[in-house]
């Protein structure tokens, strides 16, 4: 919808203002990675490029000033697309994406088929675009790697917004944070902690589960007791915990049902 390539159902999808098909440049404006595949298998990244770069009045030396930004060399330059992996078809993807150095830029799953290599530079990628003050959508099901990469998070099911907000409010709506503490006298610890009304779940001999009283309270208490403590951690709910839990009402396809 932001691209003008489904027409909204109501309301208006505009960038800085503007409908994007009224840009008459539009990679000068939003550079997008949709669909890796939707490109001409017969023509080289680097035709493919050039095609680009001059139906939109770039300059053609961005085309190689990408290509090199992306990691394709030379010699894949010039192969023609249809024999590339997927992983090559992502960079080159992103190298479209880049071209016409837009202020905008929408990537879809852009880490689908990348090794951990390639993973690692479209992070740094991301965020290096960003402290430029650009503005950057990742549209993503990878929640781990989301947590490496996003500032704010849009979480929409079944058609509902369901958050907008920084990375770190919606991740704290999750499951409370635990600690996890261990020491040689864990029943004593445990007998300590369950009386300040915390939720203590024992994990093995030695080490506890806690819910309900931070780390630095845990340890004031461990001191008051002189229980002897051998690790005390504090382990935040991640942002995949919190993603699975406020969206469990919005699975469309539940894997396991019976029906």
């Amino acid at each position: 919808m932001l691209l003008g390539l489904v027409e909204p159902s109501g309301g208006t999808a505009t960038v800085d203002g503007r409908p994007f098909r009224a840009r008459p440049r539009g990679l000068r404006h939003v550079g997008a990675l949709l669909d890796a595949h939707d490109v001409h298998g017969g023509r080289s990244a680097r035709a493919h490029l050039h095609a680009l770069a001059r139906s939109n009045r770039i300059p053609a030396g961005r085309v190689d000033e990408v290509l090199a930004e992306v990691g394709l060399t030379a010699s894949a330059a010039r192969r023609r697309i249809g024999t590339f992996s997927l992983g090559m078809k992502q960079r080159l993807g992103i190298a479209a994406a880049l071209l016409g150095s837009p202020p905008v830029l929408m990537f879809d799953e852009p880490l689908n088929g990348l090794d951990p290599e390639g993973v690692l530079w479209v992070r740094e990628l991301f965020r290096r675009l960003a402290r430029e003050g650009r503005t950057v959508f990742v549209s993503s099901h990878l929640m781990s790697e989301m947590e490496h990469t996003a500032d704010e998070l849009v979480v929409i099911g079944r058609g509902e917004l369901i958050a907008a907000e920084s990375l770190e409010e919606f991740a704290s709506r999750g499951t409370a944070p635990t600690v996890t503490v261990r020491s040689p006298d864990a029943g004593r610890l445990a007998a300590v902690l369950t009386a300040e009304g915390a939720v203590v779940t024992p994990h093995d001999e030695e080490t506890l589960r806690v819910r309900g009283a931070s780390a630095a309270r845990v340890g004031e208490l461990a001191h008051e007791h002189r229980v002897l403590l051998r690790e005390l951690t504090t382990q935040s709910a991640s942002l995949e915990t919190a993603f699975m839990e406020l969206t469990a009402d919005s699975v469309e396809y539940a894997a396991g049902e019976t029906r």
